[in-house]
């Protein structure tokens, strides 16, 4: 397998892995929040988007269950292999 095909799938495994935790996070917030807004008989939007907003900055500020280690572990694998896609038959 070519190297850049090698990196191309490296790399949507990786992008994969690492927002995986964050997209399960929203959408557990976002199932309770829509089970008491159906319980509780609440029609406001405000209820739905704001704890997923909240949720959303922090894991801004936290670093989003480390996926920002991740995707620079990544952009040193490229860069490390750039040489390598340089130099290598595109065919």
């Amino acid at each position: 397998m070519p190297l850049y095909l090698t990196l191309f799938q490296h790399a949507i495994t990786i992008g994969f892995s690492a927002i995986l935790p964050s997209i399960a996070a929203l959408l557990a917030i976002g199932l309770v929040t829509s089970i008491l807004q159906a319980v509780f008989q609440i029609e406001d939007a405000t209820f739905a988007l704001l704890p997923k907003t909240m949720a959303m900055i922090l894991l801004a500020f936290t670093g989003g269950f480390g996926a920002l280690g991740v995707f620079a572990e990544l952009a040193k694998n490229f860069i490390i292999n750039a040489p390598g896609l340089v130099h290598q038959s595109w065919y």
